[in-house]
């Protein structure tokens, strides 16, 4: 493989079905480490969905290995996209206790904080209705609240501290005095503090929902429709046959106000900002589509409709709402939806008024707070034709409890077409059901190489935790040295166990010992297999015999296992596995191929509905293979940066690993710094989180000294490293594709944005960023430079100017109309 490295250099390796087919994880984990054995070779990984038609996966194949579109060296080719692997820190949030839960932030202005965090929903009052909500729409009100940018005034009255979510579809659950809606009975509408599971509201703003329409698709309607409809009939009272100018076309408002106008005979123009976004509304029924971020979408338009237009439904700020509202004809309504220049309390000229032309501005909060009888007359009418067929919902994308930051970025990038929907998390109001090792304690649990190491410090941990019957398993059984005293050690916790020689690898010598269990015993409940055979060598001079022998502790004793166990009442099937699976440590390519499969094994039993979880511990101190070998443990930690935990740590996390309830977790102490002087994946976008993730905050002020001690050219270094990890992180791309002199306008950082590496690099500094926008060709390059310039003429001074705080930011366009 050396000797190839010259000519074999971006080579692919190919697998179908890797998430579940043992064999291809085990191949996909070899090609992790070939890239640490031979950085050279630069190996990609494709993997193929085995759901994928053979036409359509030749296609997506095809052009994946002839159009390299970027630097990702894990791709899953599937159904549903182009899917990427990100290693992240921390564990998944486990499901949510019983109960009510409400979208929350941890941290203000950090979209990273975001949780569903437990609270007591009021009852209902006279004129109010209880919901248990099962969809709920994302607005652009929400990522503005979310970022610490919504003003106090543009807040619900009374909703202040809990103002994510207005609108909603769900089931109502208790009435107030004088309500006609009954509780069983499906409703959509208006909600404060909507993105939660429960939430309590007027009954004016909610509706029966239509007879076919799913919650999903009605929780599209309320905020956009409502808006749309008050703009454009009940303000701007437009007529058959006149034109109107919609901006931000491809949004949810947009999409609404076009079914709105061309339902009312008006002809239709719209803006939007993508090619795709301006093809998608052509398709919808726009007459004529203008490129809202260009300059001379006025002119454009003009050159089509020379007279202009009647009607204008505005979501631009700045000088392109200028530039819309001299597009006015003699007699046109100017209805203006965004909030930025009302917050900002812009001035424009009033000569594009002059011939009897009307200015409007919408505020759909403030209908529903001042006019609620009007609110409900629109929602009502809206519903009547849901029904009827003469609106239909908008194209939405739907996104899980656990997925609210990826909405929400999505969202504040106006990458979307139509509404984004988040289903909150699902809530039983019954008990908390047991966990996986209280169910698995209430029988037998069998520990297989449970005799010694590990897996008799697991069988320890276990009796610890109340499991009171353990069988354990190894070849050599009873006559293996320390049996008689681990018996002695487990009895004496409370624990009755029992000792079965047995290679597992035979399945009908494993079946035998199972059915001894299950005579002896009360019923198998729960599985542990730790066993595993040592066998390190480099990938380039695997040996086959060897191999084998590595696969077969791991993978045919699972494979077993899974088989021979499918009738038993199983709670817990856990497969030890090895953090080396992640980073393809070089020098254990079987051992780390071996450990992949098995938490394949893992994925497939899941997907199947059955448990099962594969856990990649890090080096264990205490126990197991390294607990005799202190020279290579020093080898590990010196190279790598993997430090022993002791087995009774580790093991004191599998509650937390259990609740968090996926497939393959991990958990190693590891240091990336001195792993990144090793591991090239490392360098691979993959683990771009592990390389961005933000200092502890003891070292921020080791990195502001750090740059006031360096020299100029080290400083710059450091500041450009430090910024391109957090943009990357942000902008939700990989650290090489923040060019230095790229505008950061251009890469997709906007006035959120901004906002969100404001504070990272307050973080990451140690110091006040004033930051509110990003200026107009503000490159990484000329703001690390600027930000040396700072520290070294005033190191006591915040950073405004380096950071441009008084610039405006780039206007936003498609997705503004959602602050409606």
């Amino acid at each position: 493989a050396a000797a190839a490295e010259g000519i074999a250099a971006g080579f692919c390796l190919v697998t179908r079905g890797q998430q579940q087919d043992p064999a291809a994880a085990a191949c996909h984990a070899l090609g992790r480490v070939l890239a640490n054995e031979h950085p050279g070779l630069r190996p990609r990984r494709i993997d193929l969905d085995p759901g994928l038609a053979p036409d359509l996966l030749a296609r997506r194949l095809a052009g994946e290995l002839l159009v390299e579109t970027d630097a990702e060296a894990e791709v899953t080719l599937a159904e549903a996209g182009r899917l990427v692997a990100r290693l992240r820190p921390g564990l998944p949030e486990a499901p949510p206790a019983p109960g009510p839960r409400r979208l929350q932030l941890r941290h203000p202005g950090q979209l990273g904080s975001l949780h569903w965090a437990p609270f007591a929903p009021p009852l209902p009052g006279p004129g109010e209705v209880a919901l248990r909500i099962e969809a709920a729409g994302l607005n652009f009100r929400d990522v503005m609240w979310a970022q610490g940018l919504l003003p106090e005034e543009a807040l619900l009255p009374g909703f202040a501290g809990a103002s994510l979510g207005m609108e909603c579809a769900g089931v109502v659950e208790a009435i107030g005095e004088g309500v006609a809606l009954r509780p069983g009975q499906r409703v959509f509408g208006v909600a404060p503090a909507a993105l939660a599971t429960h939430a309590v509201t007027r009954a004016a703003a909610l509706v029966p929902l239509p007879e076919g329409l799913a919650p999903a698709a009605a929780a599209t309607v309320p905020v956009a429709f409502m808006t749309a409809v008050l703009a454009l009939e009940e303000l701007a009272r437009l007529e058959p046959g006149e034109r109107v100018l919609i901006h931000g076309g491809a949004g949810a408002v947009g999409l609404a106000a076009l079914q709105v106008a061309l339902a009312r005979g008006a002809r239709v123009a719209a803006s939007a900002g993508t090619a795709a976004k301006r093809a998608f509304l052509r398709a919808a029924g726009a007459g004529l589509v203008v490129d809202s971020r260009d300059a001379g979408f006025a002119d454009a338009l003009r050159a089509e409709w020379p007279e202009g237009v009647d009607v204008v439904l505005n979501s631009l700020a700045g000088p392109a709402m200028e530039r819309s509202l001299g597009l006015l004809r003699p007699f046109g309504r100017f209805v203006e939806l965004g909030k930025r220049d009302f917050a900002e309390d812009s001035r424009v000229g009033l000569r594009p008024l002059r011939r009897n032309a009307t200015y409007f501005a919408v505020d759909l909060d403030e209908v529903a707070r001042a006019r609620p009888a009007l609110a409900a007359r629109l929602l009502e009418g809206i519903a009547d034709r849901l029904r009827t067929g003469v609106l239909r919902p908008l194209p939405a994308t739907e996104f899980a409890a656990t997925e609210v930051e990826t909405a929400f970025r999505g969202l504040q990038a106006s990458q979307h077409i139509g509404k984004l929907i988040i289903a909150p998390p699902a809530v039983s109001a019954g008990e908390a059901r047991a966990s996986p090792l209280a169910q698995a304690g209430r029988g037998t649990i069998l520990v297989v190489g449970g005799v010694q190491g590990f897996g008799l410090a697991a069988a320890r941990w276990l009796a610890g935790q109340g499991a009171r019957h353990l069988a354990l398993l190894s070849r050599g059984g009873a006559a293996t040295p320390g049996a008689e005293a681990a018996l002695r050690d487990l009895a004496a916790r409370g624990a009755t166990a029992t000792i079965h020689a047995c290679d597992a690898t035979d399945a009908e010598a494993l079946g035998r010992a199972l059915q001894a269990i299950r005579a002896a015993a009360p019923p198998l409940r729960g599985v542990v297999h730790a066993a595993a055979v040592a066998g390190d060598g480099a990938a380039a001079r695997l040996d086959p015999g060897r191999t084998a022998r590595v696969l077969a502790a791991k993978l045919t004793v699972a494979e077993n296992l899974d088989r021979l166990t499918a009738a038993d009442p199983l709670a817990l099937f856990l497969l030890f596995s090895s953090a080396t699976v992640a980073i393809g440590n070089p020098g254990q390519a079987a051992y780390v191929a071996a450990n992949a499969a098995l938490e394949a094994l893992a994925r497939r039993r899941r997907a199947a509905g059955r448990p099962a979880m594969a856990i990649g511990w890090g080096p264990i101190a205490d126990a197991g293979m390294l607990a005799g070998d202190p020279a290579t443990a020093g080898i590990l930690q010196r190279r790598i940066g993997a430090a022993p935990v002791p087995a009774a740590e580790a093991l004191a996390a599998l509650p937390a690993l259990l609740a968090a309830d996926c497939a393959a977790p991990g958990l190693a102490r590891i240091d990336w710094a001195t792993a990144r002087g090793t591991l090239a994946v490392l360098e691979e976008p993959a683990f771009e989180a592990i390389r961005s993730a933000a200092p502890p905050p003891a070292e921020a002020a080791d990195l502001q000294a750090r740059l006031r001690g360096a020299g100029e050219a080290e400083a710059l270094r450091l500041l450009r490293e430090t910024l391109a990890a957090e943009l990357a992180r942000i902008l939700r791309l990989p650290a090489t594709a923040v060019a230095a002199e790229a505008p950061l306008a251009g890469l997709g950082l906007d006035s959120l944005g901004s906002m969100e590496l404001r504070t990272a690099l307050e973080q990451r500094l140690g110091m006040p960023v004033p930051l509110s926008g990003v200026a107009e060709g503000l490159s990484l390059e000329a703001l690390a430079r600027r930000l040396v310039g700072q520290l070294r003429s005033d190191p006591a001074e915040p950073l405004a100017a380096a950071l441009l705080a008084q610039h405006e930011p780039p206007t936003p366009t498609d997705g503004l109309e959602d602050a409606a």
